[in-house]
């Protein structure tokens, strides 16, 4: 029953997939992709239409990427003993071997952009935002003219 549970709790950790936003702008950012890509894709989809809006980005690098390295070291200590023929003198002889190796570190990673870089325009006065609507670009030739500045009394 417990190897059950075991090979269950293993293979729905391997099905796992997360992805951590490591840096974000205005125009776009980058997310970093762990565990199964495919689910881990799915969040970052979901990551990037919540900056971008909806089908509102596009991914431009997606790859293994150098982020730093990592040591690991390792030591052996073997023991022998030796005892003499007579059986009165034990000797122990300890050797110790050790190794340390240095890998470079990666991760997969997205960068994205925001399509239309910045995202809406701000609100300016016009209808959309209650102002009134901006004047007609040639004005109207039946019009009287404007007022002088000032009142003009």
């Amino acid at each position: 029953m417990l190897r059950k549970v075991s090979l269950g709790l293993i293979v729905v950790l391997a099905a796992c997939g997360s992805a951590r936003v490591i840096q974000r702008t205005q125009s776009g950012g980058v997310i970093e992709l762990s565990g199964d890509r495919g689910k881990a894709m799915e969040q970052a989809n979901q990551e990037m239409a919540s900056h971008c809006g909806p089908n509102n980005f596009t991914i431009v690098q997606e790859g293994e990427e150098a982020i730093g390295t990592d040591t690991y070291s390792r030591e052996d200590t073997n023991s022998t003993d030796h005892t003499s023929r007579s059986g009165r003198t034990t000797t122990n002889d300890q050797t110790t071997q050790g190794q340390t190796s240095t890998r470079t570190a990666t991760a997969w990673r997205v960068h994205y952009q925001c399509n239309g870089a910045g995202g809406p325009p701000p609100a300016g006065p016009g209808p959309a935002a209650g102002g009134p609507p901006p004047p007609p670009a040639g004005g109207d030739p039946g019009a009287p003219p404007a007022p002088p500045p000032g009142g003009g009394y």
